[in-house]
């Protein structure tokens, strides 16, 4: 155990792969479910997952971020955190899902989404155990064991579910498979910390959870607003329309959250780097969160472009004619593919060099923006109206977040970060848009005329770049 740190590049390939395995496996899961079930049903699905995550945001308060910090800093700390981490998440997450619940109860919510609501909640409280797991893996540099411990549990969770729904399952069945994957995921997380990468004391001190809440306040604050600010918007669609257009922008939302994964990657294998840097170590932080800003938005910024461009063709293969309100939803939802991993790479920086207070009051006033926002584009203009108000938080975001940044870590090069993704991504585009009624040839031309211009433009101008995105960070032993 405790062997050598991956270097930064290796541990964002295995956060990606892991990511990326995970998935594919829940966008086919979740399509087939959409086919399988249709709209009406696949909303509930929607919603009550959407619910389940909202109540649960008590146990997800920031404690998984200060553990990767503090243990990154000093490894002998595992044992302070963890076990009690683990703990507070269970107290906090079954008080909080069961007022949630009792109250939606009360409220006469109809039968079948209430027994999706009571298998849905204790399955995502198992899914932020793993996260914890996960964290304590990030805090050693040993983001290996993610992709099995990730993977398993999404291809289980989908190839039994899959099976299921193609025989007839309903709402309910598909989120009692849900919850059985989110067990599996979290026994396998377990074993592969305490077997393979540390064995940290499991002893519960409840005289330790107040501070633990302490240190994490801010973070856990800015946490809660991110996961309203992210899904208060299915939440409200629901309250105002039918549960086919909450349906429809589920299947929307479902291509963006399928891009999230990169900004997870390159956060994970930059933060606990972050953490261990100031402005006057050597190197500095500010220039490895350049060249990891850099990396996240070159990762990310074609994807988007491939949302906007090709939104129709892959909303009709993926989801089939009956989802075709989904195509401007998603159009809409493409500047958020760019701006999130801004957002999420700036907002670890902060974290990192103890500015965790900013990502509170940021995330919390675009919150409320996003809530007073959706009051007025739900209805006036349905699900492109939610979609519409996610870019637009996102950008509120990302703006406000760069600005504290720079005053953190210095002077950012925008020209340096962004000027080979913009250029190969609009070459990228035109080439798409050419071939947007072939799907299967544009989004492989596509591709490629992103790579060889980016490469070239890279080359060129900035080799001093390409040959420290590849190096990051020396590893220290």
């Amino acid at each position: 155990m405790n062997e050598r740190p991956r270097s930064i590049l290796a541990n964002t390939g295995y956060r990606l792969f892991a990511d990326v395995g995970s998935k594919v496996a829940s966008l086919v899961f979740f399509v087939v479910m959409a086919r399988e079930l249709g709209d009406s049903r696949f909303g509930i699905f929607t919603f009550a997952l959407s619910f389940a995550i909202l109540a649960t945001t008590p146990a997800n308060f920031g404690q998984d971020v200060v553990l990767t910090r503090e243990v990154a800093r000093d490894r002998s700390r595992l044992g302070e955190y963890f076990a009690n981490t683990l703990a507070l998440k269970v107290v906090l997450a079954t008080t909080s899902l069961g007022v949630a619940i009792g109250v939606a109860a009360v409220a006469g919510i109809d039968r079948e989404t209430l027994e999706a609501l009571l298998l849905l909640g204790p399955a995502v409280l198992l899914e932020l155990l793993m996260a914890t797991c996960f964290a304590s893996y990030q805090a050693f540099e040993r983001l290996d064991f993610i992709p099995v411990a990730l993977i398993s549990q999404r291809f289980v969770t989908a190839a039994v579910g899959i099976a299921a729904l193609l025989h007839g399952a309903g709402v309910v069945t598909v989120s009692a498979i849900y919850l059985a994957g989110a067990a599996l995921g979290f026994a396998l997380a377990l074993w592969f910390l305490l077997w393979k990468i540390a064995r940290p004391q499991l002893r519960v001190e409840p005289r330790r959870w107040w501070p633990l809440m302490r240190a994490s306040l801010a973070i856990g604050l800015a946490g809660v607003f991110a996961i309203v600010l992210f899904r208060v918007d299915t939440a409200m669609l629901a309250a105002f329309k039918p549960k086919d257009v909450v349906g429809d922008y589920g299947a929307a939302y479902r291509l963006l959250e399928a891009t999230l994964f990169v900004a997870w990657s390159v956060g994970a294998a930059v933060y606990p780097v972050f953490s261990r840097l100031t402005v006057t170590s050597v190197p500095p932080v500010g220039p490895v969160f350049q060249r990891g800003l850099k990396l996240s938005i070159a990762l990310t910024l074609p994807l988007a472009a491939g949302g906007l461009v090709l939104a129709g063709p892959l909303i009709r293969l993926l989801y089939g004619s009956s989802y075709g309100n989904a195509e401007t939803a998603l159009q809409l939802l493409t500047p958020a593919i760019a701006l999130y991993p801004i957002c999420y790479v700036t907002g670890y920086l902060l974290v990192s060099q103890d500015r965790q207070r900013v990502l509170t009051w940021v995330y919390g006033l675009v919150a409320l923006e996003n809530v007073l926002a959706n009051l007025v584009l739900i209805p006036w203009l349905s699900l492109n109206g939610a979609a519409l108000g996610t870019s637009i938080s996102q950008l509120l975001v990302a703006v406000a977040f760069v600005a504290f940044a720079q005053r953190t870590a210095g002077r950012l090069d925008w020209s340096r970060i962004a000027a080979g993704p913009v250029v190969a991504t609009l070459l990228a585009a035109g080439t798409m848009a050419v071939l947007r009624d072939e799907l299967a040839l544009a989004v492989p031309a596509g591709t490629a005329v992103y790579l060889v211009a980016l490469v070239l433009f890279e080359r060129f101008l900035f080799p001093e770049d390409a040959r420290a995105v590849l190096k990051l960070l020396p590893r220290r032993a």
